[in-house]
């Protein structure tokens, strides 16, 4: 006997915590956007189960004799109810449909008439009566035919579910896959304990087994809203708490002993239920404005995205059009100086050699601002590094002044190199690359000069780097512009209009000293002059190539 009622004690346990959870979490999930028809479904088949749960509870342990009959129809119109309101919920599962289909109609409209003659008819259930510890249940005509709804709504569902699980998107695979193994238990128990034994025998009394196998596929759903973000666990736990902290206080106040305690109590109930709002109100803002700076994360990342394909688009362009430039700019240049400085051909006017002369200086600049940009184009995608070589700094600057002399005598500057009366120590470097960085800082000097200005270049040891300086007499560098001199395409205001050029020399120069591992700098007042410095460290041996073995570089 105590074994009876320890098992409907425990059943009585089981009920509470199935209905209360179940009518929270589908109250929770229509509050969140009662205009979905998915969480509509949800609901209805959360308020379904819950009726079900306590209708099959109530026809073996009737709260009012009399009404056993009518309660046993009420369970069967709950059956139905749950059947459609679940199929439907799945059909919007995890992406609402906006078309309706012909299954669709007939099992919604099928579970309507099944859950309207149940409850209403004896059509389904005739009659029930108790008999000793046991239920007689006498069915109408439409028994089969229910039974053969509810089995062709289970197929449904789980035919739709597979049919989600293979077609759906990848990301939502996982939560459909829970629904799915959630479901096959409700459906497996449900048609067992609720459909198959009591048709077969119908004395049997464990229905609750089937009625409460619920609480598996809520277990499920709430991994997933926890592993699968299906609903904010924060917000559904938050209400969780705040709705059965409320239901507490609130009985509490009709359990008191006297009015004192219940006006004690009452007060209580409205403080903590206030307290509660403003908590779920706290944390659905919260979870609002992480929502919002994860969206603006994913836009800022697309757009980051974005711009690195434009950076190369623009890097690949800017290659491809200097390798392009170059070789015709190359041959147009090596003819006119055949023309001009060889004398190639017949003699030349002096207005025709004049007009030569113009066209030869185009072409030089415009071979220089190609060869800018495809430095620049390597430097940027990366396709560039030092090859170490070891060399005489003196001999570089001198190979650089001779590059960059007839730049110099056009402008009447004087160029003078402060040769070191004891040589310096013999490196590892880029021979080429600092050649190319010593006549871009010369050549700087001279354009910002004015005619008849000096450049001065000398070396010094600083520590254990060669230090290189480059010195003029020009306009200077004023002081709102020294932070952009070493920048792509910046040329200071002062002569600007005057001289012609791209604005990337410095920034190859810093560049190519930064992969030597050294410095640039300069100092510079307004009037008077610049002074640029650069360093690089004495390396007794070579290096070795940080890119061998990774395929074309370029040099």
């Amino acid at each position: 006997m105590s074994q009876y009622f320890d098992l409907q004690f425990l059943q009585k346990i089981l009920l509470v915590a199935v209905v209360s959870f179940e009518i929270l979490l589908g109250a929770i999930v229509l509050g969140s956007n009662h205009r979905s028809a998915r969480n509509r479904y949800f609901f209805m088949a959360s308020l379904a189960t819950a009726f079900w749960a306590l209708s099959g509870y109530f026809v073996y342990y009737p709260p009012v004799e009399g009404f056993l009959t009518q309660i046993a129809r009420f369970n069967f119109s709950f059956v139905a109810i749950w059947l459609f309101s679940v199929y439907m919920f799945i059909r919007n599962f995890p992406e609402e449909q906006k078309a309706t289909s012909a299954v669709d109609v007939l099992i919604v409209m099928l579970g309507i008439i099944f859950s309207t003659v149940s409850a209403f008819t004896p059509h389904v259930v005739s009659d029930i009566r108790k008999l000793s510890a046991h239920l007689n249940w006498e069915f109408g005509f439409l028994e089969s035919p229910f039974y053969i709804y509810a089995v062709f709504v289970a197929i449904a569902i789980f035919a739709l579910l597979v049919h989600k699980l293979i077609n759906t998107e990848h990301k939502y695979r996982p939560r459909v896959s829970l629904i799915i193994f959630g479901g096959i238990v409700v459906v497996v128990l449900n048609g067992v304990f609720n459909i198959i034994l009591p048709y077969l025998y119908p004395n049997l009394n464990l229905y609750w087994v089937g009625d409460y196998s619920y609480l598996i596929f809520l277990a499920f759903t709430a991994y997933a809203i926890v592993r699968h973000q299906l609903f904010d666990i924060k917000v559904v736990a938050t209400e969780a708490i705040v709705v059965f902290l409320s239901l507490f206080l609130f009985i509490q106040i009709f359990t008191s002993s006297n009015a004192t305690e219940q006006a004690v109590g009452a007060i209580i109930w409205l403080v903590a239920t206030y307290g509660g709002w403003l908590l779920i109100k706290s944390v659905k803002r919260e979870i609002g404005q992480r929502e919002q700076i994860e969206k603006l994360a994913k836009d800022l990342r697309k757009a980051n995205e974005e711009l690195k394909v434009l950076d190369k688009a623009k890097d690949d362009f800017l290659s491809m059009a200097s390798h392009e430039l170059n070789t015709p700019i190359a041959a147009i240049e090596g003819y006119l100086s055949m023309i001009i400085d060889e004398g190639i051909g017949e003699k030349l006017g002096s207005t025709t050699k004049k007009y030569l002369e113009r066209v030869y200086s185009s072409a030089k600049r415009l071979s220089g601002l190609v060869s800018d940009l495809l430095n620049v184009s390597r430097i940027e995608s990366g396709r560039i590094h030092i090859i170490y070589s070891e060399g005489q700094i003196e001999d570089t600057i001198e190979q650089a002044i001779a590059e960059i002399k007839p730049e110099i005598d056009k402008f009447k500057h004087s160029l003078t190199f402060h040769k070191p009366k004891t040589a310096m120590p013999k490196s590892f470097y880029d021979v080429p690359r600092i050649t190319e960085v010593v006549i871009n800082i010369i050549g700087n000097a001279a354009k910002y000069t004015p005619e008849g200005g000096k450049v001065d270049v000398s070396v010094e040891m600083q520590d254990d780097n060669l230090m290189v300086s480059i010195a003029d007499n020009g306009k200077g560098i004023p002081a709102d512009k020294k932070d952009k001199v070493f920048e792509k395409f910046t040329q200071a205001d002062i002569l600007k209009d005057e001289v012609k050029g791209t604005g990337l020399g410095l920034y190859i120069v810093k560049n190519f000293v930064k992969m030597h591992k050294g410095k640039v700098w300069f100092d510079s007042v307004v009037g008077k002059g610049t002074t640029f410095y650069f360093t690089l460290p004495i390396l007794k041996t070579q290096p070795p190539d940080p890119h061998e073995g990774q395929g074309s570089v370029l040099h």
